[in-house]
């Protein structure tokens, strides 16, 4: 119900291939989202409850001053939600946007044997700004980067880059003709970390959600010695040219990424 609820409203701009590999990916993330936002709905809802025990149970007898501070009651805290939603409206959904972030990493996030929570412990200590993205789901559209500096913090592992099917919009002005664009995903003990959906997968799983067509690996002993920006260019026309001969867009260079 709820998949088909983002069918017709989140995704409804994406064809139906689109649509499935989206959900695979990010279902979770907006459930959680919509969960948390809907707090303050139940918060709404709250006022209500007395009166609604009071019709309820018809045969207890309330006093004119307890029904009368029951009403008082019910006032005050529809008045007080109003006015803090008036108010404090940036900083309520702000809250229940932190609150989705932490609840989908320790749900989601740490789940997988590519990054163990040790690990992610690891990368803290390592690198925090980079901590900060995976804990935050702002990796997407870093995918390049990221996976490199997660292999360099853990020192194992390795880096993939892959041909991944393309989900843009029917109306996206900026496509260039190309079924496929390039992405990269940290893999470790059979497993891959994306940066796309901040989540992890058996990596065969996520090869065939993202329909995806295999180009190179590369180990932590192969990239040790290198900075991001070395790895970039020494590896980028090899990857150029297999872009083109793969129906693949590639925004590497000057690290424009969309993925």
């Amino acid at each position: 119900m709820i998949k088909y609820f983002m069918r017709r409203t989140i995704y409804k701009e994406f064809d139906k291939e689109s649509q499935d590999m989206l959900l695979q990916l990010n279902s979770k993330q907006h459930i959680i989202e919509i969960l948390c936002f809907m707090f303050w709905a139940v918060a709404f809802i709250f006022p209500y409850i007395p009166v609604f025990i009071i019709d309820v149970c018809e045969d207890i007898e309330l006093s004119m001053t307890t029904q009368i501070a029951i009403i008082a009651f019910m006032l005050i805290c529809m008045a007080g939600l109003l006015v803090s939603m008036k108010v404090f409206k940036r900083a309520m959904f702000g809250f229940s946007q932190l609150l989705a972030e932490r609840i989908y990493f320790l749900v989601c996030t740490t789940k997988g044997k590519a990054i163990c929570k040790n690990e992610l412990k690891i990368i803290n200590q390592a690198n925090e700004k980079l901590y900060a993205f995976i804990a935050t789901q702002m990796c997407r559209g870093y995918c390049y980067s990221i996976c490199f500096e997660i292999c360099k913090a853990l020192k194992k592992g390795c880096i993939e880059f892959l041909a991944i099917k393309k989900f843009s919009p029917h109306d996206d002005e900026e496509d260039d003709g190309k079924d496929f664009t390039m992405h990269v995903l940290y893999v470790n003990n059979g497993w891959a970390f994306d940066t796309y959906s901040s989540r992890q997968y058996p990596i065969e799983k996520l090869h065939e959600i993202y329909k995806a067509k295999i180009y190179k690996s590369f180990s932590f002993d192969e990239i040790s010695s290198k900075s991001y920006e070395e790895f970039r260019e020494e590896q980028e026309p090899e990857l150029a040219k297999w872009s083109i001969d793969n129906d693949c867009s590639m925004f590497w260079k000057g690290d424009k990424e969309e993925t």
